[in-house]
């Protein structure tokens, strides 16, 4: 049995290697072109970049433009968050696979959550702003909607992996379904819940960013126009607003979750 299952690991292995051999030599790089390409890429990405002081002057003046597109991104990824995550909690306990639904209906759940998944949230933007048309609403939603797919199958696996002895020890000292919730089941999924949801608040600032492209406003549209009209300077500075902005987030949750834990 030993021999088989080291036989089986070589064999993984080798078509692991296998499987990134075939994928580099698809891409078909021609090596050739690079230096051109990789020049050509440098002197754009140093157009972006403001050189002499007129330049930042430029960039101090599109404070008033970017202002309100930048509010809108931060609105989107706010509201998709919440609204999927309260959303997402009360699903997590029908998908759990240790809950006291049947498990026909939890599979059924997780079946729907993995297909959902599989979909792109700016597939999603572009249903939904085809629908309701135009604007940040449509964006929030789309946001909301993929928000609540992820975090139900994370809720959900959180829940999964609960000890028992804490539910047991609340259970023998004569809780409730109620009391069993909140404090043996509680205690021990809050800090994932916590964590979990946090990152997705990370991720849909980066979507609201990106399905503003196809419609939905914010930064994502004022980029696009910049990139259109060839007002480079303009695009820089929105790519260093997302930049600061995402890091700014990371750094808060990083300090909040160290402060649960």
């Amino acid at each position: 049995m030993k021999v088989f299952s080291i036989l089986g690991g070589i064999f993984g292995l080798l078509a692991i290697a296998a499987l990134v051999v075939w994928s580099f030599l698809g891409l078909e790089v021609d090596w050739g072109h690079l230096p051109t390409g990789l020049a050509a890429g440098v002197s754009f990405v140093g157009r972006m970049i403001p050189h002499g002081r007129a330049d930042f002057r430029y960039d101090l003046s599109l404070r008033d433009q970017i202002m309100q597109p930048l509010l809108d991104t931060i609105q989107m990824a706010v509201v998709g968050t919440v609204a999927g995550a309260i959303l997402a909690f009360p699903m997590s306990f029908v998908a759990a696979r240790t809950s006291v639904f049947p498990q026909s209906l939890s599979a059924a759940i997780k079946a729907y959550l993995n297909f959902s998944r599989a979909v792109p949230t700016i597939v999603y933007a572009l249903i939904i702003l085809s629908a309701i048309g135009l604007g940040k609403t449509a964006g929030a939603i789309s946001i909301g909607y993929v928000t609540f797919i992820s975090l139900s199958k994370l809720y959900a696996e959180a829940l999964e992996s609960v000890s028992i002895g804490p539910i047991d020890a609340v259970r023998a000292s004569g809780g409730n379904s109620v009391q069993v919730f909140v404090f043996g089941m509680m205690p021990q999924v809050f800090p994932h819940y916590l964590a979990t949801t946090l990152y997705s608040f990370e991720y849909n600032l980066r979507d609201s960013f990106i399905i503003g492209i196809v419609g939905a406003g914010g930064l994502g549209a004022q980029l696009l126009d910049s990139i259109h009209e060839f007002k480079l300077l303009d695009t820089g500075v929105i790519i260093a607003l997302l930049i600061i902005l995402v890091n700014i987030v990371d750094y808060g949750s990083y300090r909040l979750r160290a402060a649960i834990s």
